[in-house]
């Protein structure tokens, strides 16, 4: 019996000795998990904080925007479609429903085109399709020159108008300054 638990004592003794390391490098490395999450978690606010200055610094940082709309408030011009080019580039194009043509009529206004822009002068061409009454679809074309300033939203309204048997494109421009 004596052998048996003095045996058993010794296990105990070389067990207790290699657990104990093992607990201590556990521990060791639980710090160093908790070190890197720390770290990390400080960076995170930083840069957090970075990223807030940032932000603020743009928040009412000026806009350069061109927005188009067309109007038809003639019922005897159905629009079939519009197409908006920036020199030879296709820049945005739109065919009109009956719905749509409808809308326009009773006062409505098509936002064809709202986004940011560079400064600079651009020469935008609008190709236009209609039919009026019972004729054949019509071809119109008409070459805005405009001028983007920085900082600036600029609106143009495009309208037709009747006048002498023919469809004329009207352009009207507008610049703001914020």
């Amino acid at each position: 019996m004596k052998i048996i638990t003095g045996l058993t004592v010794s296990l105990l003794i070389v067990f207790l000795n290699n657990v104990c390391p093992v607990k201590a490098e556990s521990r060791r490395g639980e710090e160093t998990i908790r070190d890197l999450i720390t770290r990390l978690n400080n960076e995170y606010i930083s840069i957090d904080e970075s990223l807030k200055k940032l932000e603020k610094n743009i928040w009412n940082f000026p806009s350069t925007t061109l927005n188009i709309s067309v109007a038809n408030r003639n019922s005897d011009i159905k629009l079939i479609s519009i197409e908006l080019l920036d020199g030879v580039k296709l820049v945005e194009s739109h065919f009109y429903t009956p719905i749509e043509n409808e809308a326009l009529w009773n006062g409505g206004r098509h936002q064809l085109f709202h986004k940011e822009i560079k400064e600079g002068n651009r020469r935008l061409v609008a190709v236009y399709y209609w039919i009026e009454g019972n004729k054949p679809p019509s071809k119109g074309e008409e070459i805005i020159p405009i001028h983007i300033t920085w900082g600036k939203d600029t609106f143009i309204e495009f309208f037709f108008e009747k006048k002498e048997g023919k469809v004329d494109l009207k352009v009207s421009q507008i610049d703001f300054k914020q």
